[in-house]
Formats: structure tokens, C-alpha cells, sequence
């Protein structure tokens, strides 16, 4: 029998640890994974890239990466009430909060480190993101400048423990743009600044859970509307209604404070939205509906206190923040009910971080408001007060989708709801009025952006527009150019009056420094100057990027041409509304703008746009003289 030495077995050993020791010296690195290839066949894998020794010898396809599947009902949490997680240790005497912070992105880098890509120079780390806050993150540290009202933590709502089923009409691609700030194509990726949103604020922690709570409600099994609303609605005793003066309270406001918000909201806020609406549901409704829904009053309440602390540039923004989060509070709650007061009060706080927030960041505050009303099967078609907040909300996000060269993040095919552009056209002008024809430029705007897209004419950050295959784009872009240019000259030449300018001055000759460098064009009303800015802005843009070889019957007015009208409408009309639109039209015009009169002339409406509404337009008046270069004085 032989016989088995230690040696003959130590030696092995000692020759691999050797191995080892030789591969650590040389600077290599042991990793964990092989090619996929290797990994099935359970073989040993050098991991040779692109292509291993092994796959080679057997003269096979070497794959790599890594064959995972995440599925969202599979992702457990624990409830902030869990016995456990309420659990505080005792260091001499005192209790310690503790944060549970999610390593998920750094336990993923560090097993495949081999398959993760190298930042680009000059880009910020993925762990420099900012991430929304979840359920998880408890006893935050953050501070409030004021005493807070305890937010948001009213329990699990007993319809949201349904099972969810995908709702038909929801764009799913919402749902997973949670990590994502979507930023001016302009702009460095690098800055991700947002406004008082700043990853850490009170502001931000309230907004995260809000629009956390949105997108749940819009995920519910529940239908968009109801039968029997017995099954649904609860007792209005069980709804947290608040008597006035427990309100005020809870929110530090007087009744002095109180008229003046209000007063500035009838008179000023109010006027943004409803410049398209001849039935000024913003100002008119709205105000009635506070009156019986307390989260819609101290969400009207809360943005006009933001809009004067804008206006009037206060560093202390503590009332303002005492009633998004008091309005927050009490919307929270009730989201489950998807009533169009809910969705009117989501609408409200939307306006508001538009107001507030970097507008390279207007995306990731409209998304939760675009999911709900595709929830609620919303369209600009369906009358009334739902009516009026869908053509609101579709004129912030054409302005987002302008901003951030991206489609809209309602899909335009759920606008009007009909089988093509044609016959969507035809339901808007079937309707007959001068403000619904306003709309219907919004639309086509929309359009424009989503062939650009679609077509790959504007490189979106997020990949290609989920829907428009872009090989059959790329055939079809010349006729859908057409079709569509069509669309939007004929919506200039077939305008009502109404739509038309009451006076055209042209501009002084010589453009010189005491002339005026841009005719004087002047509206009657906000729907013509915002609808007309809008035409030229859809016009510029489709001039842009027009197809080769495209004849026309008649000659087109020149870009040039739309450039001078978008910028003559700003400066000769002072509607605050149509001012709070035309800060990207404006600097799409800009740029086609050489002489130094029509740069000064553009800079100061933009600075008197921000001085005497709030709006914030210096990050776009930097850019352009950026674009321009040196100013010659």
C-alpha cells in the first residue's frame, strides 16, 4: 500500500499560496466571475477580455455581463412601525439615532468591479447622485428653520395593500426614472444643483415623499373611475379636516398673512395657469374648492408665499416651507381617493417647485403629476376642471421636454386620446374656441418635439423615445415633417381673430443704441401672446432641422424671422403668464441673434421677467452670453 507523505500534500498548498502571492506582487487582481460561457459549462475561465482562452480553444461565442433579474414585487422593505426598526441603543444614558442607509450601488460595484464602466473625466461618481429618500431612512437629522408639523406618516392606506396591476394608460417608463436628474443639454451633467431642492433640504425630503406617494396611487388596482363610489369613498368623519383656526396654527399664519397669500393669489399667481383657460378655473374654482379641501388651501397658500419670497428675494423661505408641508400633510392621506380635487392639489405644489427648483430639474417634479393623470385617464379633450389642469400641466412639460431636448412625459398619443394627428387636430378645432385654439399649438409643439426625438435629430439623455422604432423614423421623417410643418403653418394662417395682434410697429431702423432693435407686436389677451410665441418657437425649431431637398409651394418666412417675433412678443407684452413661458423660446431665439442692441434687448427681459415675477430666468441669460461670447458694450 503506498504511502502518502505530508510533504506531497503541503507542497501543493505552499506552490498555490505562492501563485497568490506572485499575483498580488504583480499588481492583479483576483476577481469573482468568469465569461458566461465558462460559468454554464462550470469550467475554469482565465477572463481574458473580449474573448477567454477557454471559449476560444472550443471556438465558441465568449459572453460577458451579468445574467440578474430584478423584479419589483420581490423587493421587501420594513415598516417604519416595525419593532425593530423603532429599536435605539443606550450609550452612557442617552438614546442615539440611527440612519439605515442603502449600499445597494457600492455592493454591486465592488463583486463585478471587472464589468463596470469608467466615469467620464469631468462627470460626477453615481453615489454623488442625489437620491430620494424611502421609508427606510429613519430619524433623519435634517432641521427645519421652524417647528415642524409631524408629516406624512399616517399609515399604509388599506387600498394601497392590493396586489397592483399595470394600468393601460400610465407610461411604466416614469416608474423607473427614480435616480435620474434630468438636466439642460446645455448645462454640465456635473452640476446638480436644485434650486431650495438641495439633496439634505426639508423641501426635498417632502417632496421625495409626495411624489413617492404619487406614483404608488397611480400603480393602485383600482379603476380611474368608479361605479359605486360607496366602495370607495370613506365617511367624511374619518377625513382629517381641520377647523380654520387648528390650521392656521399648525401652519404659523395669521389671518393678516392669510389675506395678503390669498390676495396675491387671485391677483398674480392664479393668472399663470389660467392664461389659456377663458373660464379661469385656476382662479375662480380653485379658490371655491379650498374652502371644503384644506390640503388645496394650503397648497394654493404655500405657493403664493413662495412666489413673494421669489419675488421679493428672501433668504428666509420658512413660511412658504411651513405650508408645502402642511399641505403635504394633509394631501398625503387622501391620495388613495384620486378625485380631482386631489389631483388639483398635486397640480398646485407642482407649480410651485417649478417656481423653486432648477428648471434643469423641472422633469423629475412634473413626472409624478404626469403619472397620476395618466391614472385618472385625463385628457385635453374631457371638459371642465380636469380639462383645464391637463392643459396646464401639458404647458410645463412642453417647456421641461424643450429644456431638456427630451418627448414629453405624458406620450402625446394620450393628449387627445385619437387615432392620429389629423383627427386630434380636428377634435381641438371642433371645440370652437379661441383658447382651446391656443392649445392646440401646445399640441403641435409637442409633436415637433416628439419627431425630433423620435427620429434622432435631438440625442436624449435617457435613450430613444420607447414607442417610435427610429429605423422607421428615419425613412418616414421627410413626410412626417411635411405633414406636420403643414399642420403648424396652417394653424398660423387659419387663426381667429382673436388670436391676432391689435397693433405691429416695426422696429427703428439702424439698430442703433437709442432705437428699438425689435418691432413692437402687442395681444389682447395672454392665450394670443403665449399661443403666437409658441407657433414661431415650433416653426424656428422645424425650419432647424428640415429635411434636404424639401420644395415648397409658397417660401417660408426665414428662421431669422421667427426668431425677431418670438423675442418682439416678450418685450412688448408684460402678461406675467405668458412671461413665466418664454424663458426657453427666448433663448432659442437668442441664438440666432447677432447685434449687440438685440442682445442687450434680450438680457434685460430677462431680467425684468425674473424681477417682477419671480420666474427664474439668470440661469438662461448666462447662457446666452455664453453662446454670444464677448458683449461689445
Amino acid at each position: 500500500m503506498p504511502v502518502t507523505r505530508v510533504r506531497d500534500l503541503v507542497e501543493p498548498v505552499e506552490e498555490e499560496r505562492g501563485s497568490a502571492t506572485k499575483l498580488a506582487a504583480a499588481g492583479k487582481k483576483r476577481t469573482r466571475t468568469g465569461c458566461l460561457n465558462c460559468r454554464k459549462k462550470r469550467r475554469k475561465c482565465d477572463e481574458t477580455k473580449p474573448r477567454c482562452q477557454g471559449c476560444q480553444n472550443r471556438r465558441e461565442t465568449c459572453e460577458w455581463g451579468v445574467r440578474l433579474s430584478f423584479r419589483p414585487e420581490n423587493a421587501q422593505s420594513m415598516d417604519i412601525e416595525h419593532p425593530s426598526m423603532r429599536q435605539a441603543a443606550e450609550v452612557n444614558g442617552k438614546t442615539q439615532n440611527f440612519q439605515i442607509i442603502d449600499i445597494t450601488p457600492e455592493v454591486i460595484r465592488d463583486y463585478f468591479e471587472e464589468i463596470t464602466p469608467p466615469p467620464e473625466e469631468g462627470s460626477e461618481p453615481l453615489d454623488s447622485m442625489p437620491k430620494p429618500s424611502s421609508t427606510a431612512q429613519v430619524n433623519s437629522n435634517v432641521q427645519s428653520p421652524i417647528p415642524a408639523v409631524e408629516p406624512l406618516d399616517h399609515g399604509p392606506s388599506p387600498h394601497l395593500n392590493q396586489e397592483p396591476i399595470a394600468s393601460p394608460v400610465i407610461d411604466t417608463a416614469l416608474f423607473a426614472t427614480d435616480d435620474f436628474t434630468f438636466l439642460s443639454p446645455k448645462l454640465s451633467d456635473s452640476v446638480l444643483e436644485d434650486g431650495i431642492f438641495l439633496p439634505g433640504s426639508h423641501f426635498q425630503e417632502l417632496h421625495t415623499q409626495l411624489r413617492s406617494r404619487i406614483f404608488d396611487t397611480a400603480r393602485s388596482a383600482f379603476p380611474s373611475r368608479f361605479g359605486t363610489p360607496e366602495i370607495f369613498l370613506e365617511p367624511a368623519s374619518e377625513l382629517p379636516l381641520e377647523d380654520d383656526e387648528e390650521s392656521r396654527r399648525l401652519a404659523h399664519l395669521s389671518p393678516e398673512q392669510e389675506y395678503r397669500l390669498w390676495d396675491n393669489y387671485i391677483n398674480e399667481v392664479a393668472s399663470w395657469v389660467d392664461k389659456f383657460d377663458s373660464e379661469r378655473h385656476w382662479e375662480l374654482v380653485l379658490p371655491l374648492l379650498a374652502k371644503s379641501h384644506p390640503h388645496l388651501k394650503y397648497a394654493i397658500l404655500a405657493l403664493s408665499a413662495r412666489q413673494i419670497e421669489r419675488k421679493e428675494k428672501k433668504l428666509d423661505f420658512s413660511c412658504s416651507l411651513a405650508l408645502y408641508q402642511h399641505a403635504i400633510h394633509l394631501l398625503s392621506p387622501l391620495l388613495h381617493l384620486r378625485t380631482t380635487e386631489i389631483l388639483a392639489s398635486c397640480m398646485v405644489l407642482c407649480v410651485l417647485e417649478m417656481l423653486s427648483c432648477s428648471p434643469k430639474a423641472w422633469r423629475r417634479h412634473l413626472d409624478g403629476c404626469a403619472a397620476l393623470i395618466q391614472a385618472l385617464n385625463i385628457s385635453g379633450t374631457c371638459g371642465g376642471l380636469e380639462q383645464a389642469l391637463f392643459w396646464g400641466f401639458a404647458r410645463m412639460d412642453i417647456c421641461g421636454a424643450l429644456i431638456s431636448s427630451e418627448t414629453t412625459l405624458i406620450p402625446m398619443h394620450n393628449w387627445i386620446g385619437a387615432a392620429d394627428v389629423i383627427t386630434d387636430v380636428s377634435l381641438l378645432i371642433g371645440q370652437g374656441r379661441s383658447d382651446i385654439y391656443a392649445n392646440l399649438v401646445i399640441y403641435l409643439c409637442g409633436r415637433v418635439v416628439e419627431l425630433f426625438c423620435s427620429s434622432g435629430k435631438w440625442e436624449q439623455k435617457n435613450g430613444p423615445c420607447k414607442g417610435f422604432p427610429s429605423s422607421s423614423f428615419a425613412v418616414d421623417y421627410t413626410s412626417e415633417w411635411q405633414r406636420l410643418f403643414e399642420l403648424v403653418e396652417s394653424w398660423y394662417n387659419n387663426r381667429p381673430e382673436a388670436m391676432k395682434a391689435l397693433i405691429t410697429i416695426p422696429s427703428s431702423t439702424g439698430q442703433n443704441s437709442s432705437g428699438k432693435p425689435f418691432p413692437t407686436i402687442f395681444f389682447g389677451n395672454p392665450a394670443a401672446v403665449s399661443g403666437n410665441q409658441m407657433y414661431h418657437t415650433a416653426a424656428l425649431l422645424m425650419l432647424k432641422y428640415k429635411p434636404a431637398h424639401v420644395q415648397f409651394a409658397r417660401k417660408p418666412h426665414s428662421m431669422l424671422w421667427h426668431a425677431r417675433h418670438i423675442c418682439a412678443i416678450s418685450i412688448s407684452n408684460a402678461h406675467h403668464g405668458c412671461w413665466t413661458n418664454s424663458t426657453q423660446p427666448l433663448w432659442i431665439a437668442g441664438q440666432h441673434m447677432s447685434h449687440p442692441c438685440e442682445h442687450k434687448a434680450i438680457l434685460e427681459i430677462y431680467e425684468r421677467i425674473e424681477r417682477e415675477t419671480g420666474w427664474a430666468t439668470k440661469w438662461r441669460a448666462d447662457d446666452l452670453r455664453d453662446f454670444w461670447g464677448d458683449l461689445e458694450e
